[in-house]
């Protein structure tokens, strides 16, 4: 295990630590990716590149003792880089190039939207930070101001030295296509690669919940005020509907907000981990999603896997996701929603009209195996 603590100097010739010392070599920088659906892409980058044979894969990320290492994937420490924001940005723009000259990778992957100034024979940045995507309200700043705040300075960091990337990469075609526009960089640099559900098989379905027994709805997500969860209480707040949401309440002032609002039937789980988290979602009759800012949502494409009933408002992300997936019911407003989730209690077909899914010609990559062997060509 290597170190990348600023006392601690990691090998010059950081090659030779692994089995196969003449293969390329590709440097992931995930240096920030620590919890939630960021950290999962982190895990599916990594299961790729131990399932990989040609290449050497060193992941920067935030504490190397947290993974295990194998013949071809090693891990180096950067503690210090979420200590703060500028600490970020020093790690990113002062101590990468500096290791970058030393190592001399034949890729650099950002996972975290930033580019910083390395020295590598191919360069792409892995962009699924929603927030240059938003546009916050006033509501917004006063119960979260930090993230508006910061949502209003990504944009400076995301376009700094983004044209040094080969290769833009968006979970789906409209994000990376707004991407590209937003960091200016030729389209022809875009590639899609979306991320795997990765859950456990389908459960056998079981009939809508009828009767007195309620309609079992779940919205699984973190307590940020652009998640939305005031309109799954909205939804949900009828009779014969029992929404459970994954947060306390106590997180922080939107979540005491969101607490606030709540009426009628409505159990606030607190924060599950994936495992627990999928397991709920097993047992849900619907999932819903109503996040007004996401790159991809990847608790949609779970319940896909899982055979959940989806109730979905009508966005970017949730029609190329679940647009053609039969069991996804969309609304174009908070009273179709409702109506929705009333038909579902009582058995009856939903009503609502299904959006028409948009088509991409940008190039098109199943996972981190194949996005590895394309940035190596």
């Amino acid at each position: 295990m290597l170190d990348g603590h600023p006392e601690m100097t990691p090998s010059r010739d950081v090659r030779a630590g692994f089995d196969h010392p003449d293969l390329p070599l590709i440097v992931v920088s995930a240096v920030a990716l620590v919890s939630g659906g960021p950290l999962t892409i982190l895990r599916q980058a990594v299961d790729a590149a131990r399932a990989s044979s040609d290449a050497s894969f060193l992941f920067l990320v935030h504490d190397a003792g947290s993974w295990e290492e194998s013949g071809n994937v090693r891990f180096l420490s950067f503690p210090h880089a979420r200590r703060s924001y500028l600490r970020r940005l020093r790690t990113e723009y002062r101590r990468f190039p500096k290791l970058s000259r030393r190592w001399r990778p034949d890729v650099w992957l950002s996972l975290h939207d930033v580019t910083p100034p390395v020295t590598a024979r191919r360069q792409a940045v892995y962009c699924h930070n929603p927030l240059p995507y938003w546009k916050p309200t006033l509501r917004d700043l006063r119960l979260h101001p930090f993230e508006v705040v910061r949502s209003f300075l990504y944009g400076f960091v995301f376009r700094t030295n983004a044209r040094r990337n080969d290769h833009v990469i968006g979970q789906l075609p409209w994000y990376a296509e707004f991407m590209g526009r937003y960091m200016r960089v030729p389209r022809e640099r875009l590639v899609v690669v979306a991320p795997r559900a990765g859950g456990p098989p389908p459960v056998v379905e079981k009939a809508p919940a009828r009767g007195a027994e309620p309609l079992a709805c779940l919205y699984a997500s973190l307590p940020r005020v652009f998640k939305n969860f005031e309109e799954a209480l909205e939804l949900c707040d009828q009779p014969g509907v029992r929404l459970t949401v994954t947060v306390s309440g106590d997180e922080n002032r939107y979540a005491r907000w969101v607490r606030s609002r709540a009426r009628g039937d409505v159990v606030f789980a607190g924060q599950l981990s994936h495992e627990d988290a999928l397991a709920a979602m097993a047992r849900s009759d619907v999932v819903l999603f109503p996040s007004r800012l996401e790159t991809f949502g990847l608790p949609v494409q779970e319940a896909i896997d899982l055979g959940r009933t989806l109730v979905l408002p009508v966005r970017p992300w949730t029609v190329a996701v679940a647009g053609e997936y039969p069991r996804a019911h969309f609304y174009r407003s908070v009273e179709e929603g409702r109506a929705i989730l009333a038909a579902l209690r009582e058995g009856r077909e939903p009503p609502g009209e299904r959006p028409r899914v948009p088509q991409s010609d940008l190039p098109r990559l199943e996972g981190f195996e194949e996005l590895y062997a394309f940035l190596l060509r």
